[in-house]
């Protein structure tokens, strides 16, 4: 008489070939899943960097970046608009506004554009504005017949001597330590023509 094991043999030996394959295959892919792995797991979210702000190139104004004729009957006044999109959606974004740089000489900005950030939007409603009038009492270096160079100079933090962004901020990790995070800056350029006698009142 036959034991138990002895049937469960027999039966087991019967299995047609393709039970044989598939229980063969379902051993493999279990005996994969009990294996211990080594893997290493993040124990918190990485902090997260500052990003440089951009220029919506499309939408700034003037549209060419050269402009010929100011100061002529029909280009009495000029007004220059940025865009900006930064992706940090919570940070304040400072546009200077400079008319001939020299950096080899002591130059304050010639106008200032505030944009706070509303409502998480990465490209800012708000434009960064410069405006010049050829017939304005305020001195203005386009008033001079010739040609200039107007820049405008966009930051997410502040300005320090030269144009460069501040350096000093810094992120104080999970562990501790600190890792400095700068600002940035992206500077956009108009060439501008004046002409002398133009005829604007």
């Amino acid at each position: 008489m036959k034991s138990s094991s002895d049937r469960l043999a027999s039966e087991l030996l019967m299995l047609p070939a393709m039970k044989w394959w598939g229980l063969g295959a379902a051993a493999w892919l279990l005996g994969g899943c009990v294996i211990p792995q080594d893997a290493s797991y993040l124990s918190d979210v990485p902090e997260q960097r500052n990003r440089p702000p951009r220029f919506v190139e499309s939408q700034m104004q003037p549209a060419e970046r050269i402009v010929r004729g100011y100061g002529s009957d029909d280009l009495c006044q000029l007004t220059f608009e940025a865009i900006v999109e930064d992706p940090d959606v919570d940070d304040r974004i400072v546009a200077y506004w400079y008319v001939d740089y020299d950096p080899t000489r002591t130059q304050r900005e010639d106008a200032r554009s505030v944009i706070q950030p509303k409502k998480s939007k990465v490209i800012r409603d708000d434009r960064a504005t410069f405006q010049v009038n050829f017939n304005s009492a305020d001195f203005n270096r386009l008033n001079v017949p010739g040609d200039h160079i107007v820049e405008v100079v966009v930051t997410d933090t502040a300005l320090v001597e030269g144009r460069e962004p501040d350096a000093s901020s810094t992120v104080t990790l999970s562990d501790g330590g600190t890792v400095v995070d700068p600002g940035y800056t992206t500077t956009y350029v108009w060439f501008v023509r004046t002409e002398a006698g133009g005829g604007c009142p």
